[in-house]
């Protein structure tokens, strides 16, 4: 078949945009012709993108759009609207943990275009609880994960190296794991904590850290999505806060690179998150929970060995053999 992918693009970074990556070389592989068409333009560009989205997608079979709330939900509109136009098959699967406020908020405008297409995909439950609130269609299939065995290292002991891969924006609440930070090193003064990446926090977050006398702590910048496992091999536990999330890749990351998750209890983690079996949860921007989950990984040695094993098992779900076939029945292509 002849796929076109719909999402607000980047090349180069993780999130949606990985996704839609993957998705597009998994594809490939199986042999289907798949290719990318970006919504991510300027204002006056983004007048031009129905036309050039109908001039493009006429040749396809499938229209799959990925997209998520506040303009994010621009490939949504777009996609729909052209895909409905020349008959085509539409898939959309939506992201992003700030579903509920956004539909909410927008009801007719959410209902209006989720209405109009083939199939929904959620990823998890916590969306698909939003999809039902709403009286909405939808199928659930997780995100992928390309899964590398090589990638998998093997701790014989837990060291109080800790890093976080999420973005430096004020969703993920970076604050929260430098004030635990600070706690934790005055029991651990060896902790390391690396903060990979970058947003428009970056700068502020430098200046926090300095004030706060944190001279442990690394910022590494921008980093290419095919570099990240080279930085979580040198830690051994992932610390994650947002304040509301769906289904992180980057969790999904630091389980297959093999450190201990530790992640705030917020939309769609706890359905990937086991707490105690397969990570520690702790409640959302509470520091002095996330100290204490720090604390006790370090000195629970056996426990949270045990808890990455089980975790490393559990990301199986998320293989593309286990994901094809019901993107397949999306798509209706035969399994």
């Amino acid at each position: 078949m002849k796929i076109l992918l719909i999402c607000n693009y980047k090349p180069g970074v993780g999130g949606i945009s990985g996704q839609v990556r993957l998705l597009q070389k998994y594809l490939r592989e199986e042999g289907h012709t798949v290719d990318i068409f970006s919504t991510k333009a300027s204002i006056l560009r983004r007048l031009l993108l129905p036309l050039q989205l109908r001039s493009v997608a006429h040749s396809y079979d499938v229209l799959h759009i990925h997209c998520c709330s506040d303009w994010g939900f621009l490939p949504a509109i777009i996609g729909v609207s052209v895909g409905r136009w020349l008959k085509k098959r539409i898939v959309l699967t939506y992201h992003g943990g700030g579903g509920e406020t956004f539909f909410d908020k927008h009801p007719k405008l959410v209902r209006h275009y989720l209405t109009r297409t083939d199939t929904n995909i959620v990823l998890s439950g916590f969306l698909a609880k939003i999809f039902d609130k709403h009286h909405l269609p939808y199928s659930i299939i997780p995100n992928i994960i390309e899964l590398d065995e090589k990638q998998h290292r093997l701790r014989e002991t837990l060291n109080p190296n800790f890093i976080c891969t999420r973005a430096h924006e004020e969703l993920y609440n970076i604050p929260c794991i430098l004030r635990a930070f600070q706690k934790v090193l005055t029991e651990l003064p060896e902790s390391t904590l690396t903060l990979v990446g970058d947003g428009t926090q970056h700068n502020e977050l430098v200046e926090m850290a300095k004030e706060m006398g944190l001279t442990n702590v690394t910022f590494t910048g921008k980093v290419g999505n095919n570099d990240i496992y080279s930085y979580l091999h040198r830690a051994d536990i992932f610390l994650s806060a947002p304040i509301v999330d769906n289904m992180p890749v980057s969790i999904l990351e630091a389980m297959n690179a093999g450190l201990l998750v530790i992640s705030s209890h917020v939309g769609g983690v706890p359905y990937m998150i086991k707490n105690g079996a397969t990570g520690l949860l702790f409640d959302c921007d509470n520091h002095d929970e996330l100290a204490q989950k720090m604390f006790w990984a370090i000195r629970n040695q056996t426990v949270a060995r045990a808890i990455i094993q089980q975790a490393h098992r559990a990301i199986a779900n998320y293989r593309w053999e286990n994901v094809k076939n019901k993107l397949y029945q999306a798509y209706g292509i035969p399994s």
